[in-house]
């Protein structure tokens, strides 16, 4: 995985699609977003909105909510995306891991909850997946690279009256967590005393000596 830029939430421009809008005229929602048009470091780690993105293309219109069910437990469902954006439901190990709960709204608080609420205003603008990664800074010296795709609901003939956002993340050190450690494991490998060495349990005798051996032998017999 490569290195997420802080705060970094990638514009409908940079999707390559125009102010104007996509292409409604077959009717069909946007087609997946090809590579050229996502920055790499969004393009290297997509398993799983890769898979968000296929459901929700493949989904009938009455259908997008239960096709992204199996998703549920890595998302956060926001009602009223360009509003009061208000969480409507939370996955478990969302919930845990970045302390998100359903029922509260989300703010521009730095971190991950002002790069959600700006994925939610893209997506009401312009109801299409939107993909977003962003770094977010653990309070125990971590570092966590999020990636996510926000994905636009239909309910009641509001194309995007509410947004499923899938995340995947990783936790990796910072750079200070990471000279801490290397100390750490310095300091411990210098405590350990060193093994005294082994003797091989299966000794080879020398070519030259094995050579003698087999000469006096010879010369004894005959």
């Amino acid at each position: 995985m490569s290195t997420a830029n802080p705060g970094q939430i990638i514009p409908l421009r940079a999707l390559g699609v125009h102010d104007t809008g996509a292409d409604q005229s077959t009717g069909e929602r946007p087609g997946p977003l090809r590579e050229d048009q996502v920055p790499r470091s969004v393009v290297v780690e997509r398993r799983l909105t890769n898979r968000a993105l296929a459901a929700w293309q493949g989904a009938p219109d009455n259908g997008i909510a239960p096709a992204l069910a199996p998703f549920f437990d890595h998302s956060i469902i926001v009602r009223d995306p360009a509003g009061r954006a208000i969480i409507e439901g939370v996955g478990g190990p969302v919930t845990a891991r970045f302390g998100l709960v359903a029922g509260l709204a989300l703010l521009r608080d730095p971190g991950l909850s002002e790069e959600l609420v700006a994925a939610c205003e893209l997506v009401a603008l312009q109801p299409m997946p939107i993909p977003f990664e962003a770094s977010v800074n653990d309070p125990m010296g971590a570092q966590m690279l999020v990636r996510g795709l926000a994905l636009p609901l239909p309910e009641a003939g509001d194309p995007a009256a509410l947004v499923q956002i899938v995340l995947s993340w990783r936790e990796v050190l910072s750079k200070s967590a990471a000279r801490r450690l290397r100390a750490e494991l310095a300091s411990a490998f210098a405590e350990v005393r060193r093994l005294p060495s082994v003797a091989d349990p299966f000794p080879r005798r020398p070519r030259c000596g094995a050579a003698l051996d087999v000469f006096n032998r010879t010369k004894i017999t005959e």
